[in-house]
């Protein structure tokens, strides 16, 4: 029994036993944090030249990662889209204000402990409007909220990568597109792309 315990406490506190499990022990399989982002917002089958719209987002994300490749990650953002169209020598630009949830599959490439691990996202969207703002060139902007459908849901991917700045802080980073299956307003749909960062902290 003496030398059946003795070895057992070897095990138990030798380095190198269960090294490949170890790093599973120190890493956490849910992180949150803050992100922003910047792109272009635009809607499909509207009037006149399309022109470059800025859409803003920011609020917070959070991933779930127990296997070595698959994850997933959920969005709550406050989204700025809209577009911006140039008609008959005239400018007309609409702010819509979403709060968006993007559901997401996420497959990661490399190692679980990986410091830089590429990333593929894929999932739906879903966008509750909170105001809508239409401005036409000489004029005053008008709210055209109740003009617009208060929901909207598509379907948002990306590419990008992880990148720990320290123990259990991570760098995220994504490439997104999106592209409504719902249309805002007489067959108009939202679709916007562009970047966005953020810090997620193991919990």
């Amino acid at each position: 029994m003496k030398k059946i315990l003795i070895m057992a406490a070897v095990l138990l506190t030798s380095p190198t036993v269960f090294s490949q499990d170890a790093p599973e022990k120190t890493t956490k399989t849910l992180s949150i944090g803050p992100s922003v982002g910047f792109g272009h917002t635009g809607l499909r089958n509207t009037t006149g030249t399309d022109i470059f719209k800025p859409s803003w987002r920011a609020g917070i994300i959070l991933n779930y990662s127990s296997r070595k490749h698959v994850g997933f990650a959920a969005d709550v953002l406050w989204s700025m889209e809209g577009s911006k169209v140039q008609d008959n020598g005239f400018e007309a630009d609409l702010s819509m204000h979403y709060i968006r949830v993007p559901l997401k599959f996420a497959y990661y490439f490399g190692d679980f402990e990986d410091d830089f691990r590429p990333k593929i996202t894929i999932g739906p969207s879903m966008g509750f409007l909170l105001k809508a703002d239409g401005y036409v060139e000489g004029l005053e902007a008008v709210d055209v909220t109740d003009n617009y459908e208060k929901f909207d849901i598509g379907v948002a991917a990306s590419l990008g990568f992880n990148w720990k700045l320290a123990t259990n802080i991570w760098l995220n980073t994504d490439f997104n597109y999106y592209t409504a299956f719902t249309s805002v307003l007489d067959s108009q749909y939202n679709s916007n792309f562009g970047l966005q960062l953020g810090v997620a902290f193991g919990l």
